[in-house]
């Protein structure tokens, strides 16, 4: 079946190839590996360092269309729905990761005959009367967190959305259950995910700063990369606290990022929205304790003081509160790995399909 796939971000140029983020390539593979023809649609951007994407379309045997971003906005996008209007009448299937600036593409395939499907892993704009009227229009929907899908079913009435299996290189094998948690000299605490504003790195470091002055020995190590890169880096100098913060630039080998998890003693994610992160589920599965803001869908699976321990958004007093308590009861961090490893467990035994196989089959009850 031929897929004209829209990821809600760019795709960067790179030679003669585009990239896109690892884990939404592999998906795609995936799809592609199961029989399906995919073509990647959607804005074509320069080549530009500090990012995450790093996986070649070409390369993986799919294809590329959509247009150069222009600087004129509405130019930029009015233009692009005249070019998506035939890649839509070619394919058979259209496949939208949302919220999108594509959203409308979904009308335009209700228009035009096609059946459509979403991939809903963000929380921006999802009660509107636009999205309302796409989801209850959509051939299937697929989610990053219960509670998308169970608003989703909600709207539409009846059961059209599924959550899948977490998009993550790990499975039930990996789950730790003998980690320690014993009080420490120095404590190292773990970001992990793309940089930017939202994943609120600058109260974090804002916080990291007071708990220097209140004499808390902690090394704070930031995994990742993104546009927010540069800043990140400025406000630590500034702030004087260079010493104490590690970053190492983004990691896509599944062994080293399973090393992170294992050398840090306590995983911090002071998100401003989210849908359901897939570095909380690999949290998890390594038994590190989790400080996480409750936006988005994360309370669907994380409940204070029961798996992890809850933080404000935007609030720097709320990271060093919490960060804290942490450092000073460390011992009692166990019991919430425990039920944390509990919930995984849970996740991971229920949902036996990844997310390609259960699009694919959807797809098989399409051509039956």
């Amino acid at each position: 079946m031929k897929i004209l796939l829209f990821d809600n971000s760019g795709m960067i140029s790179s030679g003669n190839d585009f990239l896109v983020e690892t884990k939404t390539g592999n998906f795609a593979k995936e799809l592609k590996n199961l029989g399906n023809e995919i073509t990647f649609f959607g804005q074509k951007l320069p080549p530009f360092d500090n990012t995450v994407h790093v996986f070649g379309i070409k390369q993986n045997g799919m294809k590329v269309d959509g247009l150069k971003r222009r600087k004129n906005k509405v130019l930029n996008y009015f233009l692009l729905y005249l070019k998506v209007i035939p890649a839509v009448l070619k394919t058979d299937f259209v496949y939208i990761f949302y919220p999108t600036s594509f959203k409308y593409v979904a009308i335009l395939s209700k228009l035009f005959g096609k059946k459509y499907g979403l991939y809903i892993r963000g929380m921006q704009g999802l009660n509107d009367r636009v999205s309302r009227w796409i989801y209850k229009n959509a051939y299937t929907i697929f989610t990053v967190s219960d509670y998308f899908t169970q608003f989703v079913n909600s709207i539409v009435g009846k059961n059209i959305a599924n959550t899948i299996r977490p998009m993550i290189p790990f499975d039930e094998k990996d789950i730790v259950t003998n980690r320690e948690y014993k009080e420490k000299d120095i404590y190292n605490i773990l970001f992990l995910g793309r940089l930017n504003k939202e994943k609120g790195l600058e109260e974090l470091l804002k916080a990291a700063y007071i708990l220097k002055k209140q004499k808390k020995n902690f090394i704070l190590t930031i995994v990742g990369d993104g546009e927010f890169m540069g800043k990140v880096k400025e406000i630590a100098n500034n702030l004087e606290i260079e010493n104490l913060v590690e970053f190492t630039g983004a990691i896509y080998n599944s062994s080293e990022i399973k090393e992170c998890y294992q050398n840090s003693d306590i995983y911090i994610l002071p998100t401003y929205h989210e849908g359901f992160p897939r570095t909380l589920y690999e949290a998890m599965i390594f038994g590190l304790p989790i400080i996480t803001t409750f936006v988005g869908g994360i309370p669907a699976l994380m409940k204070n003081n029961y798996n992890c321990l809850e933080i404000k958004p935007k609030s720097v007093d709320s990271i060093v509160e919490n960060l804290t308590w942490v450092i000073n009861n460390y011992h009692q961090m166990e019991k919430f790995a425990i039920e944390a490893s509990k919930t995984v467990t849970q996740v991971l035994g229920t949902k036996k399909f990844s997310h390609a196989e259960d699009l694919n089959n959807k797809l098989r009850e399409l051509i039956k």
